[in-house]
């Protein structure tokens, strides 16, 4: 009992750190320093919402676009006595970046974590999930105002770099989770057993294999030249 409740705690923290990471990222995406261009900053976005964004803000189609907006877009309201700022640009990239975000945190919530919680009756938190997750955000908040804004790491960055590690970590990761109900709810149709009893295990290994992949792989990228973790 104690280690069920153990382990569905831990999967608790991860959602609440994925939802801490989450912030940051937008903190970081929104004052990004990389000069957006006339697509506003949504041109590295892949999928059917990237494309509509292209076209959205792309030039026309006989080629003239106005400087007039496009000079626009790349003002930058400054805060006092800083370099840190916000380019008009960057705001068309937020409204897909913001919802690709909250997305894989309420995915991960609802494929992952909350199935395992339903499966295991908790009805209290641990303490120390909470303390965790409160230590983590001061921890991010600390380090993306030391390394992104005070050494300047902002200034070579663009909305989609700042948040795209944390977007395909989350959707790894929520991805996952979904295949794994989908697994289990194949195996439970028909018999008495509940989608989340049959998922509870294979979705605690999972993530826990997962989360502990994600994070060996960003320590060895981190660790490697910069050329190699923007060709990945």
């Amino acid at each position: 009992m104690i280690l069920d409740t153990s382990v569905t705690a831990l999967l608790v923290f991860y959602w609440l750190e994925l939802g801490v990471l989450v912030i940051w990222a937008v903190v970081r995406a929104l004052f990004a320093g990389h000069r957006p261009d006339q697509t506003g900053g949504v041109e590295d976005l892949a999928g059917a919402s990237g494309a509509a964004a292209r076209i959205l803000f792309s030039k026309t189609e006989g080629g003239d676009s106005s400087s007039s907006g496009s000079s626009i877009l790349q003002k930058r309201f400054v805060i006092p006595r800083t370099n840190v700022g916000v380019y008009v640009g960057t705001v068309p990239a937020l409204f897909f970046i913001i919802p690709l975000l909250a997305s894989i945190w309420i995915g991960f919530g609802g494929f992952v974590a909350g199935p395992v919680v339903a499966a295991s009756h908790s009805t209290t938190t641990s303490a120390w999930v909470v303390t965790g997750a409160s230590f983590i955000f001061l921890s991010e908040g600390a380090q993306t105002v030391l390394e992104y804004f005070y050494r300047g790491k902002h200034r070579e960055t663009s909305a989609w770099t700042a948040a795209k590690g944390i977007f395909w970590q989350g959707f790894a990761l929520s991805g996952a989770g979904l295949l794994i109900l989908l697994l289990a709810y194949e195996s439970t149709e028909g018999s008495a057993t509940s989608i989340e009893s049959a998922a509870r295990d294979p979705l605690i290994v999972t993530a826990i294999a997962s989360k502990f992949l994600i994070d060996l792989v960003s320590y060895y990228l981190d660790s490697r030249d910069q050329p190699l973790r923007e060709a990945l």
